[in-house]
């Protein structure tokens, strides 16, 4: 990834956590990471994000965070599940998560799945070692889908996870090119 996507990513990182009083604090100071940006397409979706969150209450944040990422598992962040439902697999996967999160160093959030995508989006700001990452990258793949499932009822993350879709797509085509040629 590019210096600009592993910012990019390290942003969306945090805008996806649970929008908590901490978030709230924080998002100010964003505001002229974002308006600093290069891209005008990432600075643009970012910045249409912050300036929907402005307006909102800490409660109303939440509700909508509530109600699209924990409430319908047709949009949740734990990505495994797009995948795997609650399976034994999905276990099977969480723990292979955890063995790429360990090999790279990277203290994974406790209390927390690793297939949580600000989880997943973080340990990409810190790690591109990704060898034996397959899983990872499976995960990832269905950042899209749910793009696409928050675009269909205009929601407000819409635009983050297709931002985080549209900076995942290039890397993972080269993973994929890399294991086509070992393969």
């Amino acid at each position: 990834m590019t210096e600009s996507e592993l910012r990019v990513c390290k942003l969306l990182a945090f805008l996806l956590e649970y929008p908590d009083a901490s978030w709230r604090d924080d998002l100010a100071e964003l505001g002229g990471i974002v308006k600093a940006m290069t891209d005008d397409t990432q600075r643009d979706r970012l910045q249409e994000f912050l300036s929907y969150v402005q307006d909102k209450s800490s409660i109303e944040l939440q509700e909508i965070y509530t109600r699209a990422f924990d409430l319908d598992p047709e949009t949740s962040l734990h990505l495994s599940y797009h995948l795997m439902g609650n399976s034994e697999d999905r276990g099977k996967a969480l723990a292979g998560l955890l063995w790429i999160y360990h090999r790279a160093g990277y203290d994974a959030a406790v209390g927390e799945l690793p297939d949580y995508l600000p989880m997943i989006l973080e340990f990409l700001t810190l790690s591109q070692e990704l060898e034996g990452a397959e899983i990872l990258w499976s995960c990832l793949g269905t950042v899209a889908v749910l793009a696409e499932r928050l675009q269909k009822n205009n929601h407000p993350y819409a635009g983050l996870l297709a931002l985080a879709a549209d900076i995942l797509h290039s890397p993972r085509r080269r993973f994929s090119e890399k294991l086509s040629k070992e393969g």
